[in-house]
């Protein structure tokens, strides 16, 4: 994170709650010191407990000092709020973000109090800290403080240094990188510690039931599960690009019950993404397209948030993520073939058969979105919720998977039962509370009914404001006496996969006699042979680190080559005074499975 965002960041979060909501009886100024009252509402704890009618909640300072049904005492000097024909849920944690300070009221206004971030960006403990006050114009921010760097060269005294360090960081959870066959030993290991120290382990997997096994508490996405039941040639077609979607996998029922049953009964959590991985999919996108469209017409909001992702958060509900070399990785419905259509139709179909199965069997549903990914965030987990429910989850579960259940996932395994701080109304917990004015549990869009969020017993202004986002920096051109060069062609401009060392010529203009060319940003040794042409030896090790495929959006693993090349930077730097760093162009690293199938 830079110094600017950093700044900017806790600027932001240490926003005062503006005052003066009109309604009589919902003030939203409470005395410091003076104990709260919401009563008369229907409350919903987040436990997946039956509803109490008439419930009563104390509020003292951040916590809730006492909760129960009507006839529950407090202070005869509380500030009481008639909330009756109102109901109240726990306020809403999304389990999976990439947190942006430009996200925080999008967060609140839509009743998500608190999020969960794993690894990036990593959010040590002085940069969210102060989200957690009360005043703080952003949900609280749990953090893994960085993904863990796993590796499967590690040896055993090297991981339990690192996950030593790691813990100095006072993380809530832990994110691994992917399991696969050739870390496996190693991430168990991690596991193995970081449970140890109470925490939990969460990420992503290709293949679920051997994470599972070696300890991943939260299987991130359904695609793992879905990787284990394809044959070996279906692993490796699919790794070409030869099927449109992972989740039509999903299909022996069979051995995905006894899948489910195994990772079941070790207690794994199961976070979906239903939104990012197939909102297109659900009978609800064109409603969700138009809830979407209608939040970017709020111009205060649009004032900071960039208007590119609000592009891309519509053009996601109007496009299907595809796995083969057929259509391009994000491939809008009106490019697809019909008969293709009706295949993820049916992907989705039986990831949400997948869903209800795992619910059924006792097993427990996180709901995170992995905003901003789709494109915006708040009501992406609304619209989560909404698919849960169409894929056969009850509506408590559905409020339970942001709730409660994500709520056990931060108590961890801690080896001291405790009463979560948030997720639940409960003796103890912050008073982070969200009033509707329906029963959600009459119909999962009465979420969406938000008449007012409380944050740390303190009710939040909602609303947007116009100097919430981040400022742009002032721009300044100048004269330079050195010129930044620009790069036209490389030669060559492809090679495969494993090639030995070789030389490049790199042509262009403003070349200078100390021009340096860079190979993914690190100097080589460069000839200067004209203004418009340098050369530069490129390693073969340049070759094997080569970026992964940058046209594919992140997904199940899948050969290098299916939706384009990886590729390697190349840069021209002209050193001071002025000078400075040409454009990129990319050096194309064909997969050597291509190159032999060509051959």
């Amino acid at each position: 994170m830079s110094q600017m965002t950093r700044t900017c960041l806790l600027g932001w979060l240490g926003m005062a709650l503006l005052a003066g909501y009109a309604r009589i009886g919902w003030s939203q100024v409470v005395a410091a010191g003076q104990v709260t009252v919401l009563k008369g509402a229907t409350i919903i704890d987040g436990t997946g407990k039956a509803p109490m009618p008439y419930g009563v909640i104390v509020i003292e300072g951040e916590k809730i000092k006492a909760v129960g049904g009507k006839n529950t005492a407090y202070p005869a000097d509380a500030k009481v709020i008639d909330a009756a024909g109102k109901f109240i849920v726990p306020g809403l944690i999304d389990m999976h973000v990439h947190y942006r300070p430009w996200l925080g009221e999008l967060f609140l206004n839509y009743g998500v109090t608190s999020i969960a971030v794993p690894g990036n960006p990593a959010y040590e403990p002085a940069e969210r800290e102060p989200s957690y006050r009360p005043e703080a114009r952003s949900p609280r921010i749990f953090s893994t403080s960085g993904r863990l760097p796993v590796n499967g060269a590690m040896t055993r005294e090297q991981v339990q240094d690192m996950v030593r360090e790691w813990l100095k960081k006072k993380p809530d959870y832990a994110a691994l990188p992917s399991f696969n066959e050739r870390n496996a030993q190693v991430y168990q290991w991690t596991a193995e510690l970081v449970h140890e120290a109470g925490l939990m382990v969460f990420g992503h997997t290709e293949n679920a039931p051997g994470s599972v096994r070696a300890g991943q508490d939260v299987v991130e996405h359904l695609w793992g599960f879905a990787e284990a039941l394809m044959t070996a040639q279906e692993l490796e077609d699919f790794h070409k690009g030869k099927y449109l979607h992972w989740g039509l996998f999903l299909k022996d029922q069979a051995r995905i019950d006894q899948l489910i049953k195994d990772a079941v009964a070790k207690g794994t959590y199961l976070n979906p993404t239903l939104v990012y991985e197939l909102g297109s999919q659900t009978a609800l996108a064109r409603d969700h397209e138009v809830g979407v469209s209608n939040l970017f017409r709020d111009e205060k909001l649009m004032a900071y948030f960039p208007r590119n992702l609000a592009e891309g958060a519509l053009f996601k509900l109007r496009a299907a993520r595809n796995f083969s070399t057929r259509y391009e990785n994000q491939a809008a419905f009106s490019v697809l073939d019909p008969k293709d259509r009706e295949q993820f139709y049916d992907a989705y179909r039986l990831c949400g058969q997948f869903l209800k199965k795992w619910v059924a069997a006792g097993g427990r549903i996180i709901g995170g979105t992995d905003d901003p990914s789709s494109g915006i965030a708040g009501l992406t987990l609304h619209m989560e919720m909404a698919m849960m429910v169409e894929s056969g989850l009850t509506r408590m579960q559905a409020l339970q998977s942001v709730t409660g259940w994500s709520a056990a996932l931060l108590n961890g395994r801690r080896k001291t039962a405790s009463i979560p701080t948030v997720g639940v109304i409960a003796d103890g917990a912050y008073a982070d509370l969200v009033v509707l004015g329906a029963d959600p549990l009459d119909n999962i869009g009465n979420t969406k009914k938000i008449e007012r969020v409380m944050k740390g017993g303190r009710f939040v202004q909602l609303g947007y404001t116009t100097s919430y986002g981040a400022p742009k920096p002032a721009e300044t051109a100048i004269i330079p006496k050195t010129p930044e060069p620009e790069i036209s062609a490389v030669a060559p401009y492809v090679v495969v996969e494993g090639s030995p060392d070789f030389e490049i010529a790199v042509n262009g203009v403003g070349f200078v006699g100390n021009s340096v060319v860079r190979v993914d940003d690190i100097p080589v040794p460069t000839t200067f042979v004209d203004i418009r042409t340098v050369r530069a030896k490129v390693p073969a090790a340049a070759v094997s680190r080569a970026l992964p495929n940058r046209f594919n959006a992140p997904g199940p693993e899948q050969n290098n080559g299916v939706y384009g090349d990886k590729t390697v930077k190349i840069t021209v730097f002209n050193g001071p005074p002025d000078g400075g760093l040409s454009n990129s162009i990319s050096l194309r690293v064909i997969a050597k499975w291509m190159a032999d199938e060509k051959n």
